[in-house]
């Protein structure tokens, strides 16, 4: 039960996490369209050209360690 809550905790809105893209891994990326509450975004990856709404958030060095002293 404690990492469902550290696990919910980090889940927070307002953490701005850099984006990967998931075909190339790249942070190269781009906001195609900014849309309203009920749909999500569609990102470009400027180094293959992928597009999608989901591209992956990578996670910050100081955060993973942080996450990571908790666990032990």
């Amino acid at each position: 039960m404690e990492n469902l809550k550290d696990t919910l905790t980090s889940l927070k809105r307002g953490k701005v996490r850099p984006k990967a893209c998931p075909r190339c891994g790249s942070v190269n990326v781009s906001v195609l369209t900014m849309t309203g509450y009920i749909s999500q975004p569609t990102y470009l990856c400027n180094n293959c050209g992928f597009q999608g709404n989901i591209f992956l958030e990578i996670e910050k060095e100081e955060e993973r360690e942080r996450r990571k002293g908790k666990e032990e």
